[in-house]
């Protein structure tokens, strides 16, 4: 890729913030019915099942303990999720994810039709991108951002070779994750196109640490654009998680991450300064950096600080049909009601109303969490001064 192409991707993610919050600005603040414009971004979770047992996945029980034939059972059929994709409005992001989307036989169908009418983006592991799927998959991409079809590859790395293995509970899951990687941007370059833009998510955790700042440097030489850093989170192992009032979860019963804050402060510096040789650009939680290192040093989160706009952008579509702003609460199924009438529905107004007001528990942690300084308060400090604040 030329350093035109790479550097073209760097503010997208900031636009995409942007764009989240001028898009909510109205109704978030003002409406106070809970009423909000179309939903404009679409998870689509095609299944819980996987390929990969990875340590820190909030499924992994559900993972380990539960038979394949069982872990089908509900899923939506190939015909229901095309309803449903042929519902979403053309103007929108469509993120398809899991589990592992490609364990689906049927989803390169599911992808290609939503690729056709949306843009789209999906969340893997790549070990299960052959050449031609590889192919396939950028014969759907826009030749320049933003355009119809398929604009974004995002994979999870979580440290090289034998450590990612190690968390990702396969041998040779490193191996072909890379694989699926250098395939993509292959098709890509040999296609003349900017898409798919190819970002790779790693999840903060104590089996990484010591090897975080290895991941820019062995990334990039993969082709990769961008590295994301994300909190780890036991959220789902909540009794009753999406079923129940939200409101009556307390921080007592989260299972919290722990992470020295000296090592982590260290670690980031390192990833920091490693990214900067590598020209990848790295991206961090969207949280002050004290803030992260008090989300794993058990000090917590103040959650005055914070707001998240994800009920006026987001609907999440789970494998059974049904549906959240996010995973906290379930608003409906998608078996009994169109996506139109359950984004204003009762219940996901209810929810917004609340939102307006608080964030719950389990918040801390989740990705779709926005700092109310914006980005502005969130701007990495220098590395003297992460190193002197974290004691």
């Amino acid at each position: 890729m030329s350093e035109h192409e790479r550097q073209s991707w760097f503010p997208l993610a900031r636009v995409y913030d942007l764009a989240q919050r001028i898009y909510s600005e109205v109704p978030y603040r003002y409406v106070k019915s809970g009423h909000s414009l179309p939903a404009w971004h679409y998870f689509i979770e095609v299944t819980r099942r996987c390929n990969l047992r990875c340590k820190m996945c909030q499924y992994i029980d559900w993972l380990e303990n539960v038979p394949v034939k069982e872990q089908r059972q509900g899923e939506l059929s190939t015909q229901e999720w095309l309803d449903v994709l042929a519902q979403i409005q053309r103007f929108s992001l469509v993120t398809f994810t899991g589990g592992e989307a490609f364990v689906r036989k049927d989803f390169m169908e599911l992808l290609t039709f939503a690729s056709r009418r949306s843009r789209t983006h999906f969340i893997s592991n790549t070990t299960m991108l052959p050449e031609e799927r590889a192919e396939a998959i950028v014969a759907l991409a826009p030749r320049r951002t933003g355009g119809m079809g398929f604009n974004f590859a995002g994979t999870s790395i979580e440290g090289p070779g034998e450590r990612h293995d190690e968390i990702r509970k396969l041998r040779g899951a490193w191996d072909r994750s890379m694989a699926g990687i250098r395939r993509l941007r292959q098709y890509r370059e040999a296609s003349g196109k900017q898409c798919p833009h190819i970002h790779v998510t790693t999840v903060i955790q104590q089996d990484n640490l010591d090897v975080l700042h290895l991941l820019p440097k062995m990334v990039a030489d993969a082709g990769v654009d961008v590295l994301n850093l994300v909190t780890e989170t036991r959220m789902h192992d909540l009794p009753g998680f999406g079923e129940v009032d939200p409101s009556s979860f307390i921080p007592e019963q989260m299972a919290w991450p722990h992470i020295p804050r000296k090592a982590l402060a260290a670690a980031l510096n390192r990833t920091l300064d490693a990214a900067k040789g590598a020209g990848v650009e790295l991206r961090l939680p969207r949280m002050p950096r004290d803030d992260l290192l008090d989300y794993y040093d058990g000090t917590g989160l103040d959650l005055n600080d914070y707001q998240c706009r994800n009920a006026w952008n987001t609907l999440i579509i789970g494998r059974l049909g049904d549906a959240y702003p996010c995973w906290l609460q379930k608003v409906g199924n998608v078996r009994e009601h169109s996506l139109r009438t359950l984004w204003n529905n009762t219940t996901m107004r209810d929810f917004r109303k609340t939102c307006q007001k608080k964030l719950f528990a389990p918040c801390p942690g989740c990705c779709f969490l926005e700092h109310r300084g914006g980005p502005a308060k969130v701007k990495v400090p220098s590395v003297d001064t992460a190193v002197a604040g974290a004691s």
